[in-house]
């Protein structure tokens, strides 16, 4: 395991954001839950580096980020578009997305939230708050691209408690 300062990795979360996604971790009650993020990012907020997961308030993970403490980014480095897609199309309402579907829950350093052991990259956060975007303050269209059916997200904040890798990177060839 190698820390890495988030400001140093921002970069890449972003990047990984944007081009098929990250996990998203929680566990509240002894259930832990992955689901795929494609939006979200790193910041600076309360003088503090933060993590923004945006969250549908009709996703299941969206009851235990209410109830859990913290929550973990694990950044895949490598080729898991499987195990993305799954994350980000079934339900843990439904399964459990860490048996036998390519993804290994394993402690994380420092909160009470999984990572995702196949990945190289992690990001560890302390839930700070959470704020659901209001309809009547969105624009027309954004609303009408993203919302119409009006099932808005949450943002999460959480603060950067710990970002390292379990794996280094391999170099580009």
């Amino acid at each position: 395991m190698r820390e890495v300062p988030i400001t140093e990795v921002a970069h890449i979360i972003t990047e990984k954001l944007s081009s098929g996604g990250v996990f998203l971790t929680s566990n509240a009650g002894g259930q832990p839950n992955v689901m795929t993020l494609g939006w979200g990012g790193v910041t600076q907020f309360f003088s503090v580096p933060c993590f923004i997961a945006p969250v549908r308030d009709s996703r299941f993970t969206y009851g235990i980020l209410r109830k859990a403490g913290a929550f973990t980014v694990s950044i895949p480095l490598h080729d898991m578009k499987p195990e993305l897609m799954l994350a980000g199309t079934r339900s843990g309402r439904d399964i459990n997305k860490f048996d036998g579907q390519g993804m290994t829950a394993a402690p994380a350093q420092q909160v009470h939230a999984p990572i995702v052991a196949e990945c190289e990259l992690h990001v560890e956060c302390e839930s700070m708050g959470y704020v659901r975007l209001n309809p009547d303050t969105m624009s027309d269209l954004i609303m009408g691209r993203w919302y119409p059916s009006g099932d808005m997200h949450t943002l999460f904040l959480g603060k950067v408690v710990r970002c390292y890798y379990t794996q280094e990177p391999q170099a580009e060839p």
